[in-house]
């Protein structure tokens, strides 16, 4: 999803370079607004987040005005909105990077028998439209953690890129 690059969620950050930012609250909305510094090809970089609750659900958006100095602009945005009922997290995400590239995420996760499991679902429309789905079981024990995740990978036109794996994961720390 969000890692920058060609056909990837880009927010702005990598153009902007150091950033000054100013954060606010007013009627229960969180602003936060930056203004990255000018580079030899880029215009300073101006982005706009909001977040809030309304009705227990937690919402968030936001908005980068990237000016190129010879070349196409793009206006990244995004919203996100969480809610928690009965014990289940539910989340819905839509990342636009303004370049062709969309990815809408929506996932669940619960804890059962001290275990933390969810799943998770995403759509990437870009040059080749993907899906993906993961399901993850995980359980922490003090400074050690455990978990497996399964990760299918589903691309359109054929099964050419299509992948199914399994991970494994354990941490331990002090």
């Amino acid at each position: 999803g969000k890692g920058g690059g060609t056909g990837i969620y880009s927010d702005g950050d990598a153009e902007s370079g150091n950033s000054i930012a100013y954060k606010n609250s007013m009627g229960g909305v969180n602003f936060h607004i930056t203004r990255g510094m000018e580079s030899a090809t880029i215009d300073p970089v101006m982005s706009y987040a909001a977040s809030t609750t309304l009705m227990g659900a937690t919402i968030k958006a936001g908005v980068s005005q990237i000016d190129v100095k010879s070349g196409t602009d793009k206006d990244p945005s995004f919203v996100t909105v969480g809610y928690s009922i009965a014990g289940l997290n539910l989340g819905y995400a839509v990342y636009d990077s303004d370049d062709g590239s969309e990815e809408t995420h929506m996932g669940v996760g619960t804890s059962v028998a001290g275990m933390d499991v969810g799943v998770q679902f995403a759509d990437r429309d870009y040059t080749t439209d993907t899906d993906y789905m993961r399901v993850s079981v995980n359980k922490g024990m003090g400074a050690a953690s455990f978990g497996v995740d399964y990760l299918e990978t589903d691309e359109a036109g054929g099964t050419a890129n299509d992948t199914d794996k399994w991970v494994f994961n354990y941490v331990v720390g002090f």
